[in-house]
């Protein structure tokens, strides 16, 4: 029961069951709702699934034409706006997601973070937080609080 796996049952000290599903789905739509306000649109799809350590985020967006267009531009050219682009919102999202995993569970922080965009127009947006924790454990153990 307590295996700590993708569908196991864990049981909440509140009488509370907290399946790592749950805990994915509301992450993932607290992140749609942080995308909208920092795009001012949310992305079409949020999914987020949590293994160990990280924590992945896969966003699907539609961007416009000349938006899709930037980003490719950007990244087939070598200078390093790309990459600081990715860098800048690496930050901007350690920011905004850091209280909420501090919120979940004491202590819970991220401690890196990767961007990578996929498509030929960049539709799909992968990130992946390793977390200072494990997260399976903490559910495992009760000690993660739904936000």
């Amino acid at each position: 029961m307590f295996k700590g796996s993708k569908g196991f049952r864990m049981i909440g000290k509140e009488g509370w069951d907290i399946e790592i599903k749950d805990l994915e789905r509301e992450l993932a739509k607290l992140a749609s709702r942080i995308r909208k306000d920092f795009t001012e649109r949310g992305p079409i799809d949020t999914r987020v699934s949590i293994m160990n350590h990280f924590i992945i985020l896969k966003f699907t967006a539609k961007f416009t034409k000349p938006e899709a267009f930037m980003l490719e531009h950007m990244q087939s050219h070598s200078s390093q706006i790309f990459a600081e682009y990715k860098m800048k919102l690496a930050h901007m999202m350690r920011e905004d997601f850091n209280p909420v995993f501090s919120y979940i569970n004491m202590g819970l922080k991220i401690e890196d973070i990767e961007t990578t965009f996929f498509g030929h127009d960049f539709a799909e947006q992968i990130t992946v937080f390793k977390m200072n924790k494990d997260v399976e454990v903490l559910l495992k153990n009760d000690e993660i609080k739904i936000p």
